[in-house]
């Protein structure tokens, strides 16, 4: 019997062992039998497809987002070309990385790659609205609030008028820069520009400074910052539910959305602090057709009906206000800040600047707007700086709202368009040695102007098509005019254990290209004008 009963156990023994040898061959069958399959058909859908990376299944080319991407992306582009395709989880994507392939995009599909895809970030931020300038889909609603900012903010008129407001604002920062500079410590010099454009802004919008320079400002200001830190830091996160709209859940259990409702509510506090909607809406209420009165942006967004005859929501109206700010106070301060940074590792260049300052402006009085066109190396050093440094490496995404062609391959509706700005002015058929600031390339090649207007796609650091930035030629004047005082007025030395040599230039990435450490200086008074 126990014979018998040992007999059996082995044949139950054997029996399970082949089956867990069959089901193991079945598991790994399968397994490379759907890995053929998806091999062969991504295979044969990439053969119809512009050159780029292979994806891996599910998440495709997401990896290429972290970190860096404006690096990744330019790294990729080197290998499959300035025209490149990824799969970003569902998503197709096309990354233009060259000024040619930007040229030839932008003549045939700049209509059809004009829309926004969803993020996030802007569902949650605005509350599902995306109405501000830079959210908004391509169409009649986006068409009306770019003319209204057009027409009211950024006109030659409007822009002219606004010269004493840029003078008045640089002016004021600039005595407390002097004070500063008297007790001899460094300087975060961030921070000050950061007070400069955005009094700049407030003033244009509501005809007030939003900062004072005060202890009791002090709050004021620090909210201002932490809300367009977040709001770039938001536009510039990776978002997996963007390219796979099941792991949602993702975000949830990271707490990502918890974060960015929590982020909503703040923004909406500090920014109706600063621009008091409703009180506007009360005052126009109060003083009826009062013909004395001028009115800010904010009235004239409050009484302006779009085409269908109704009015913009407060909500809409925050957003617009937001994005109108934002993209006219970080971005400009963060470029004069890397434009000081090459400076100072590039002292031969910052003192050529200076002569020439000299001798255009003298020192018996300080830098004026009118000076600008008449200081041409200023200019080239600003168009490198907006050359190696453009505020936005990345544009904002685009998304096609049609299925199209595109170098002969055919599109979904939906396909991302990602413009590598950062590779695109480092394309090395258009300038020689692109990685080193060299502001005497554009004196060989004044042509190259990315205030020209011409059909010119080397240099786009406010973006290209119909959805650049509106505000850009308040963006160059405002980075050239401070940069042109800070140099007039002043000298300036690393502080003590930094030099040129090791002066970290390293970057990080929150949708603006930043200092990845802040850049503090300290400032002498060179000027007599300046010495009151």
């Amino acid at each position: 019997m126990a014979s018998a009963h040992s007999h059996t156990r082995r044949w139950w023994s054997q029996e399970a062992h082949g089956i867990r040898v069959s089901g193991e061959g079945t598991i790994a069958t399968l397994l490379i039998s759907s890995l053929v399959i998806y091999v062969t058909v991504v295979y044969q859908r990439r053969k119809k497809l512009p050159p780029g990376p292979w994806p891996w299944p599910v998440v495709g080319n997401l990896a290429v987002l972290a970190g860096l991407p404006h690096r990744n992306l330019q790294n990729l582009a080197a290998k499959y070309g300035g025209l490149m395709y990824l799969q970003l989880g569902q998503v197709p994507c096309l990354v233009v990385s060259t000024a040619a392939a930007a040229k030839e995009l932008f003549r045939t599909h700049d209509v059809i790659f004009s829309y926004r895809p969803k993020r996030l970030d802007h569902e949650i931020i605005s509350g599902k609205s995306y109405k501000s300038l830079t959210s908004a889909p391509y169409g009649p609603y986006w068409r009306q609030i770019r003319r209204i900012c057009n027409t009211e903010l950024f006109s030659p008129a409007i822009h002219a008028s606004h010269v004493s407001v840029r003078s008045e604002e640089i002016h004021s920062m600039m005595k407390v820069l002097l004070a500063e500079s008297r007790t001899e410590k460094a300087i975060d010099l961030k921070s000050w520009l950061t007070g400069v454009t955005a009094n700049n802004m407030t003033r244009m919008l509501i005809n007030k400074r939003f900062f004072g320079t005060g202890v009791s400002d002090q709050q004021e200001k620090k909210d201002f910052e932490e809300i367009f830190d977040h709001i770039f830091a938001a536009a510039g996160t990776f978002f997996i539910s963007d390219f796979i709209p099941k792991l949602r859940f993702v975000e949830m259990l990271q707490g990502k959305i918890a974060k960015l409702t929590a982020f909503r509510k703040f923004l909406h506090s500090v920014i109706g602090k600063i621009f008091e909607v409703e009180k506007h809406r009360q005052r126009a209420l109060e003083r009826g057709n009062d013909p004395i009165y001028v009115p800010d942006f904010v009235d004239v967004l409050l009484n302006t009906p779009l085409d269908n005859g109704e009015r913009l929501t407060d909500r809409e109206i925050i957003s617009i206000l937001s994005s109108m700010i934002g993209a006219g106070t970080d971005t400009t301060a963060t470029t004069v800040v890397w434009a000081m940074s090459e400076l100072m590792v590039n002292p031969k260049i910052r003192k050529q600047a200076q002569e020439e300052l000299d001798a255009v402006v003298g020192d018996s009085r300080l830098v004026e707007e009118s000076d600008i066109p008449n200081l041409p190396f200023l200019r080239t050093i600003v168009k490198e700086t907006f050359r190696l440094h453009a505020p936005v490496p990345l544009s904002l995404p685009r998304c096609s709202e049609q299925p199209c062609e595109v170098a002969g391959s055919q599109f979904p509706a939906n396909t991302r368009l990602i413009l590598n700005v950062f590779a695109i002015h480092r394309d090395p058929i258009v300038y020689e040695n692109p990685d080193s600031f060299q502001p005497s390339r554009f004196v060989d090649h004044p042509e190259v102007d990315h205030m020209s207007g011409k059909d010119f796609y080397g240099l786009i650091p406010f973006g290209a098509g119909r959805r650049m930035c509106p505000g850009y030629h308040l963006g160059n004047v405002m980075v050239s005019l401070m940069l042109a005082h800070l140099l007039h007025s002043f000298d300036w030395r690393l502080p003590a254990g930094v030099t040129e040599e090791n002066l970290d230039m390293s970057e990080t990435y929150k949708l603006v290209g930043l200092r990845k450490k802040p850049l503090f200086l300290i400032a002498k008074p060179r000027s007599p004008a300046y010495l009151y």
